[in-house]
């Protein structure tokens, strides 16, 4: 089934040997030029549109002054983190069945502004600032799979005091699901294995 009408579709246009534009048009599965790729649509993500910005410069000494002598940080970011602690704050009153997915939203939309500005926050607002914002963060962090945050699915980890959910995170629930579908498949649909006894038990057991 194709996907794109090729008489719609713009010409490739990137630059070629002999210095002249591509005229190929795109193909019918994705709509970008055979040799080209045609051209580029753009950074869609936050991280990405920051890292088109570093990518222009030319000076490194400007990118290491901006960064870290002037923090040149946006007013707009500074306050959408500001923002976004505020309504955080909010649902730290809320019980963990009763959040739904309000924090995954929140984080979805400023985690980038959240990790600018949590130490600022944090040096007006005291610890307890950070640790709600941290708790809000490892909470995305951990649905989203995110890779620095991935161990959590193979070993426990002290929980959040905020923000922390008993079913546990998207991750986890994905790996339980691949667990039982895995089960099933070798032992079938009603096997459930003989479960190991933790370590007070083995205590209890082994004592006199």
């Amino acid at each position: 089934m194709t996907k794109f009408n090729l008489d719609s579709l713009p010409k490739c246009g990137a630059k070629t040997r002999n210095g002249k534009p591509c005229k190929r048009y795109g193909n019918k599965v994705n709509g970008r030029c055979k040799l080209h790729g045609g051209r580029s649509t753009g950074a869609k993500t936050k991280e990405g549109k920051l890292a088109v910005r570093i990518n222009a410069l030319l000076n490194e000494f400007t990118w290491y002054f901006n960064n870290r002598y002037y923090m040149k940080i946006k007013k707009s970011d500074m306050h959408n983190g500001i923002l976004a602690y505020l309504e955080l704050v909010e649902l730290t009153n809320m019980k963990a069945l009763e959040l739904k997915d309000e924090v995954y939203k929140i984080v979805e939309q400023y985690h980038v502004e959240l990790e600018m500005s949590k130490y600022y926050i944090t040096m007006r607002e005291g610890a307890d600032a950070l640790i709600i914002i941290q708790s809000a963060l490892d909470h995305y962090y951990k649905d989203t799979a995110a890779q620095h945050l991935y161990f959590h699915v193979y070993t426990p980890l002290y929980p959040a005091p905020f923000f922390d959910r008993l079913e546990g995170s998207k991750a986890q629930q994905d790996k339980e699901m691949q667990i039982l579908i895995r089960t099933a498949k070798k032992k079938g649909d009603y096997y459930t294995g003989r479960a190991c006894p933790n370590t007070m038990r083995k205590v209890l057991i082994k004592a006199p």
